[in-house]
């Protein structure tokens, strides 16, 4: 869930711009893009890290169980790479929602779309990507779409 708060950090940038009325499209890409880094940096090191400690003990836990190492194993190695996709997915997750959002002010920088137009087509980005992740929830937990779709976009008003 690590893109809800992708999504609503890079949803409070854009409304501060537009507030603040920043006009240099140059700062809102590079605000959002060193955030977008930031995301990326603390969700992989963060996911793991602990998911390299939780993996490591399970590993000591079983060898404890068996009575033998596995440190070369290939249980070791799959471990390992559990850790790393895990990492990766919970980094690029909110990496990636953030510059769906921020895509409107590329056009911007291009000079295909006005930069009024972009922070409203941004803000809209930003709470369809909070509907779908409240529809994908609601899927996989067996719940009403509707209510989980509002329960997100609720959340945003609330902060």
């Amino acid at each position: 869930m690590n893109a809800f708060d992708g999504a609503v950090t890079t949803l409070g940038l854009v409304m501060g711009f537009f507030i603040a009325n920043v006009q240099d499209v140059r700062v809102i890409l590079i605000t959002v893009l060193a955030t977008a880094s930031a995301f990326f940096i603390s969700g992989f090191w963060s996911a793991y890290l602990a998911e390299e400690a939780e993996r490591t003990n399970e590993i000591r836990e079983l060898e404890k169980k068996l009575l033998h190492s596995l440190k070369n194993s290939k249980l070791a190695k799959a471990v390992k790479l559990i850790a790393l996709e895990a990492a990766l997915v919970n980094g690029s997750s909110p990496a990636i929602v953030a510059l769906f959002i921020i895509s409107p002010f590329f056009l911007v920088w291009c000079s295909i779309i006005p930069l009024p137009f972009a922070f409203y087509a941004s803000i809209i980005l930003a709470l369809c990507v909070l509907v779908f992740l409240g529809v994908f929830l609601a899927t996989i937990s067996e719940q009403s779409k509707l209510r989980l779709a509002c329960k997100m976009l609720l959340q945003v008003f609330l902060q």
